[in-house]
This record gives structure tokens, sequence and C-alpha cells, in this order.
């Protein structure tokens, strides 16, 4: 593969990163951002590769992106189907490897969630980053978008670890943390390749309780699983987690939060009209955050 222009292929990726808002991925805006676009790593971190690899790309350095990787980039920075072509042309490959079907995914996805309303859903990542999630989610412990500084912590790993609030509003369920850290630890003996593994494990092994969890060697499959919210905005909810894999990317899953009783449903159905009415954004205001430490 000979890449036609580097100059050129940079320049047109950070024109499609400048034009993005974090909101439109499903991120956070956070409270100071230099730059009104996404940042390399939030860029990085959406199409699963190594922050310091997409910054060379991005400044024309002599790196040779695959095919798949290409495609996970324009899936990354929403790419319509000519822009996904222009993009392949640019790294030098034939146009028609530029699946549209791909880039439509996201789109797909996020309707998806949207109609599961009003059940909590996400979609995460083999590492457990959220790719994108529906309202329900957002407002399940707190507000995300508010709790989330970075792409680098939209995960649920990182915020257990960061946040004792995190765990405290999973009603300090002594069986979360075990089951959580050996799915993660099945995700990584079945997908090792990732070149984010590294960098992601040696962050999380900085809190000792996480590196006893990991060293204990328990593995477990993503399945379905009963876990309690202390919503700030509507009370508890038992809810059971039901993992599903994403057909187009099998390193996604959708986990959707059905209720385990009539109370939880009825007040899911609350926090949906609280939502929909906007009258959610007073209360998030008011309620306890949840702080990092």
């Amino acid at each position: 593969m000979a890449v036609i222009s580097r100059a050129e292929l940079a320049a047109f990726l950070r024109s499609r990163r400048d034009r993005l808002r974090p909101e439109d991925v499903g991120l956070p805006r956070g409270a100071r951002r230099r730059v009104a676009g996404l940042r390399r790593e939030e860029v990085a971190v959406l199409a699963h590769v190594g922050t310091t690899w997409y910054a060379w790309l991005e400044q024309g350095r002599d790196v040779h992106p695959s095919e798949e990787v290409l495609a996970a980039i324009a899936d990354a920075l929403l790419l319509r189907p000519e822009e996904r072509a222009h993009l392949f042309r640019l790294a030098g490959y034939s146009a028609r490897a530029a699946s549209p079907g791909v880039g439509a995914m996201d789109v797909r996805l996020r309707e998806t969630l949207d109609a599961l309303s009003p059940l909590p859903a996400m979609v995460a990542d083999a590492l457990g980053y959220w790719h994108s999630f529906n309202a329900g989610y957002r407002y399940l412990i707190a507000d995300a978008h508010a709790l989330v500084g970075s792409a680098a912590d939209a995960n649920c790993t990182v915020q257990s670890l960061r946040n004792p609030a995190w765990r405290r509003a999973l009603a300090d369920d002594p069986h979360y943390w075990r089951l959580h850290v050996a799915k993660l630890r099945t995700a990584f003996a079945e997908v090792p390749d990732d070149p984010r593994w590294p960098a992601f494990l040696e962050r999380l092994r900085e809190w000792e309780e996480f590196a006893q969890a990991w060293d204990s060697g328990e593995v477990m499959r993503e399945a379905t699983t009963r876990k309690v919210f202390d919503n700030p905005y509507v009370g508890r909810l038992e809810l059971y987690a039901v993992g599903l894999a994403v057909m187009e990317d099998r390193q996604l899953t959708l986990t959707v939060f059905q209720p385990a009783d009539a109370v939880t449903r009825s007040r899911l159905e609350h926090l949906d009209e609280l939502i929909r009415s906007g009258a959610i954004d007073a209360l998030a205001a008011r309620a306890p955050r949840l702080r990092a430490v």
C-alpha cells in the first residue's frame, strides 16, 4: 500500500475531526477544552488505535494504516460514504474497500438505543469504554456527561476506581467488582492484540484493589446479571443487565437494563418522563456529584 499524499491524508483527517463535537459521538464536552472539535486522543479511543500512532497519522508521518484501521477511523469520525471513499483513496486503497454499510453503523446503533427507552441501554467495547448510550443510561447513576471529563475516563472500570460514590450508587454490591474484573479478564483473553491493553491495564493496576482482583485469575463471559442501582432521581432500581453482541463489530456489546420488578419499571418510566420534560436538568444540578479521587 502506497499512500498517495500523506500531507493530504493528514489534513483531511484533521478537518473531519475538527467538525465533530464531543456530543456527536456520545462524549461529554467537559469543563476545559482548548479545541472546539474532538481531541486526537478521543478519536484514537473511539477507533481502538494508539494515541501516539494516530497523532503520527495526522502529522503525515510514515505510518501505514490497514483497511481495517481506516474503517475504524472512518466510523469514529462518522464519515459519509463519499468521505470514506475519499479517505481510502488518499491512503492508496481502492474506494470500493470503503464499505458504506459500516459507516452507517453508528447511526443505526444510536437509533436502536433511543428506541429502547425507557430502558437504559449502552454500547461498550471490549475494554469497557462507552461507545454510545441513551438518555436512560446517561442518568442511571448520575449525569454521565457531567461525570466524565475525558475519553480516557469514559469507562465503567475507571469510574469504579476513581469514584467511590460510583460503587455506592451500585448499592454496595459485594459481587459487582469481582464479576466486573472477571469479565474484563475474559475480554483480554479474547482480544489480546488490541493495542490499548498495555497502557489501560498499567493505569488500572495503580489501584491495589484492581491488581488483586486481576491477579486472582477469575474469568467470566458476559451474561445476564442482576444489578441494584441507587438512582439519585427516582430511587432504588433493580435491573437485569442483558449483554448482546453487535454483529457489525464483535468487539462491541449492547447492554440493555431490564426492570426486575413492577416498582422498578414504574420508576424507569418516571425517569423517562423527567428526561423528556427537561425537569431532569434541575434535579441533576442539585444531585450530589460523584467526584473523582
